[in-house]
């Protein structure tokens, strides 16, 4: 098995229906284990200061009900707030549609079960539109998670770039990869909830 296929494996995704303020929505699903235990990973999605240092400055009133601003990336409503095991934010970018972001926590034998859930009322959301360049939300979160494992094991991470065309090529390729594996997620699912054919 390639390097890649190792770093594609490391995560499960899938696709699923939720309602969310905005509407009926798509959402996105990724799995991914990492090897800390929960209390130490909550607190690295919840402080704004280590927020800060792998992802993007974090501003406003950090308790449920309260808005946030994450610079460049989307501001929005704290809706739900469980530590150590959930949080939910709305999300709205700056040149997009509004979306609803989730992320569970459950401790697995001291490390951390991460399951992330992004839906979103655009249908084109989750793969690469091949005429912007915005992040995909499939590659894109796991791209988040990456940076939030990277940081949990105490590697730095370079600030993070405007656009997934900004990136190195041995990150590009990944992302790709990525984005292919969402691809082929999507299709399955469009499959599954096709529309029943009318009868004759």
């Amino acid at each position: 098995m390639s390097e890649l296929d190792v770093l594609l494996s490391e995560t499960e995704r899938s696709f699923g229906l939720r309602q969310i303020q905005a509407g009926h929505a798509r959402m996105l699903v990724i799995g991914r284990d990492l090897h800390q235990p929960i209390g130490e990973v909550w607190n690295a999605l919840s402080d704004p200061v280590r927020v800060g240092a792998y992802f993007a400055e974090l501003r406003g009133e950090l308790r449920r009900g309260g808005e946030y601003e994450l610079d460049g990336f989307s501001t929005g409503t704290i809706l739900r707030c469980d530590a150590p095991r959930m949080l939910t934010v709305s999300w709205l970018p700056p040149h997009g549609n509004p979306g609803e972001l989730e992320i569970h926590l459950a401790d697995v034998d001291g490390s951390t079960r991460v399951e992330l859930l992004y839906a979103s009322v655009r249908k084109k959301f989750a793969v690469i539109d091949p005429e912007v360049a915005a992040w995909a939300a499939g590659p894109g979160w796991e791209f988040f998670l990456d940076r939030l494992e990277a940081h949990l094991q105490g590697r730095e991470t370079a600030a993070p770039v405007a656009s997934w065309v900004q990136m190195e090529e041995a990150e590009q390729d990944l992302y790709q990869a990525r984005n292919t594996e969402w691809e082929r997620v999507r299709e399955e699912f469009e499959r599954q909830h096709a529309p029943l054919p009318a009868p004759e």
